[in-house]
């Protein structure tokens, strides 16, 4: 498998080299630990996943390795639900809100990231809408 690597979004943006799947979720298990924050996946050639990591829910939103539109996000259908609701995300130190509608569970966001790597594509059984 290709090397990959996961950037904290802190100031001293700390990344860490991975090179399989189960070390990809134990590496972001482990990021719980400081609570709601945000953290880089970059795959080189096919993309970044920036991935809300937290309990109970995280975020997934994807961009191609040059940055350039278009930018996906996972989202859910909250059925008029709690559609003003958002959760909090450290990202840098700077408190980010992200829309519930936005929020997936962190094992559902776990999963994404482990496809995405596996397949080199985002999963099809994902609502993924244009931001």
């Amino acid at each position: 498998m290709n090397q990959f690597k996961i950037i904290s979004s802190y100031l001293n943006q700390n990344e860490v080299h991975l090179t399989g799947e189960a070390e990809l979720r134990e590496t972001l298990r482990d990021f719980l630990k400081y609570g709601n924050n945000v953290v880089l996946l970059e795959f080189p050639g096919y993309g970044i996943l920036t991935i809300g990591i937290g309990t109970p829910y995280g975020f997934v939103e994807y961009m191609d390795d040059n940055g350039s539109p278009p930018y996906l996000v996972a989202a859910v259908d909250m059925k008029n639900q709690e559609k003003d609701a958002f959760v909090e995300f450290d990202s840098g130190g700077t408190p980010t809100p992200i829309a519930l509608e936005n929020c997936l569970p962190f094992e559902r966001v776990v999963d994404i990231a482990e496809y995405f790597l596996m397949n080199k594509k985002l999963p099809e059984d994902t609502n993924w809408i244009e931001v």
